[in-house]
């Protein structure tokens, strides 16, 4: 009870008693708008179906898995790639404001950097669930190292994304300028890597012909460029919806900035896809063409061309074309059904390259596709990651200072140029202030016109 009620000190700072952090906690209720209790409440049902399936999956012998010998990777391999790639695609894009400098992209700084750490830790635990004791995995990766494999090396760089991430985050919210300039950098080098091990753990198995190929790590990372860009799209519409912080800046400059990067993401991808489709067709190998036959013409075709070509990339590019829907609204609608072909598109990798394997020893003997369903527990522990994600930036959105950061330019790349924070003897700038300072470029970006937009 003396606990409760006598004040604590660690390292000099006062701990809350916990009486003062019960009223804290009654205070933040009574102040906490209707919509975002509803909000709250929802993502709570959310957790709790989720948190029961996810239960359900621990003990070892229950075969509560849609997974079989035909189908060994399922919903949840699909869901730990569909987030773990959001992490580098949202490093990948933040990546050009804090180390190559292009003031536009500035405004991703510190919500990139809590929205990655996040993604990873969301898929940290879905994948935790699929391996049952992944604490095996970590020792074994440590204590009998395998440099040969791609899924050790894609452990290496996650693991060290993880920590990277940590340390940036932190940097953002503390005074350690060089620290953050070293992470900023880190994160988008790892950034590349990462993916990259991911999509050669599926490159590397000749016995699964649709996954097999130097092309599956470009695709995985240009995957992620598109599913990093989709979440940023909505966390930005967010952002000036509800007027968070530092939304004076996301409609006028995030909101292009992301729209100009979504349509190059959306060509490179479809370009991707496209080369993929013709290969497999006209390829001689047995199983690679049965595959790209059971997307186009089998039992994936529905969500092949309704999912991933119709609403992944045919609606995101008529709404980034057509100029009435350059809007907030507009950009939430390219960004959701951009994330929903993303999540699709990794669905029917995994499932196609299943579906009809090349020789009894790469799978079964399933004639003439294998079946996967997934089950019920699969699709709740799903539903309890994406409760997770939301959950966690949503309190951190609302107690995090997330407006916008300084500009961290670590390597002096040949075409950045230099900041000039005094006035040049003679020049005619209206650029600067009357006594002499420099207006914030993101705010001379925002009251420009688009042509002006498009020169600076």
């Amino acid at each position: 009870m003396q606990a409760a009620t006598r004040p604590m000190t660690i390292a000099g700072r006062r701990i809350p008693t916990l009486r003062e952090m019960g009223a804290w906690l009654v205070s933040e209720v009574h102040r906490t708008p209707r919509g975002l209790k509803i909000w709250y409440a929802l993502l709570g049902v959310f957790l709790a179906v989720g948190g029961v399936a996810a239960l359900i999956s621990v003990p070892p012998g229950w075969e509560v898995m849609g997974t079989s010998p035909k189908f060994e990777w399922g919903l949840l391999i699909v869901a730990y790639v569909f987030f773990a790639i959001i992490t580098s695609g949202l490093c990948l894009s933040a990546s050009l404001g804090t180390v190559f400098g292009l003031e536009r992209f500035l405004p991703f700084e510190k919500r990139h950097a809590v929205l990655a750490l996040i993604s990873l830790i969301t898929a940290f635990l879905v994948i935790a669930l699929e391996l049952h004791y992944p604490i095996r995995m970590v020792f074994g990766a440590m204590l009998t190292p395998a440099p040969t494999s791609p899924m050790w090396w894609m452990g290496v760089f996650y693991g060290t994304y993880l920590v990277v991430l940590i340390i940036e985050v932190w940097t953002l919210f503390t005074n350690h300028p060089v620290i953050h300039k070293y992470a900023c950098t880190s994160c988008a080098i790892v950034a590349v890597f990462a993916p990259t091990t991911l999509g050669a753990v599926f490159g590397v198995l000749a016995a699964k012909p649709f996954w097999y190929g130097i092309f599956t790590p470009i695709q995985m990372v240009c995957t992620a460029l598109t599913a990093g860009l989709a979440i940023l799209g909505i966390v930005f519409w967010a952002v000036d919806r509800f007027r968070l912080a530092n939304h004076g800046t996301a409609k006028p400059i995030a909101m292009p900035s992301i729209r100009l990067l979504m349509a190059i993401a959306l060509v490179i991808v479809s370009a991707l896809l496209i080369r993929q489709m013709v290969d497999a067709l006209a390829s001689p190998q047995p199983g690679m063409r049965e595959a790209a036959i059971a997307l186009i013409s089998g039992p994936l075709a529905i969500q092949f061309w309704g999912v991933r070509v119709v609403i992944g990339l045919v609606v995101p590019a008529l709404l980034l074309a057509m100029p009435m829907t350059r809007t907030p609204w507009g950009l939430l609608g390219t960004s959701v059904t951009m994330l929903v072909g993303v999540f699709m598109d990794r669905l029917n990798f995994v499932e196609a390259g299943q579906i009809y394997p090349r020789t009894t020893q790469a799978g079964t003997v399933s004639y003439p596709y294998a079946a996967y369903t997934p089950s019920p527990v699969e699709l709740g522990i799903l539903l309890f990651a994406l409760a997770f994600f939301a959950l966690a930036y949503t309190l951190a959105e609302r107690y995090l200072k997330m407006g916008e950061g300084d500009s961290h330019i670590f390597w002096p790349w040949p075409w950045i140029k230099p900041h000039h924070d005094h006035e040049h003897d003679g020049e005619d700038d209206h650029d600067h202030k009357a006594d002499g300072a420099q207006v914030d470029p993101l705010k001379r970006l925002a009251s420009a016109t688009p042509a002006q937009e498009v020169a600076l």
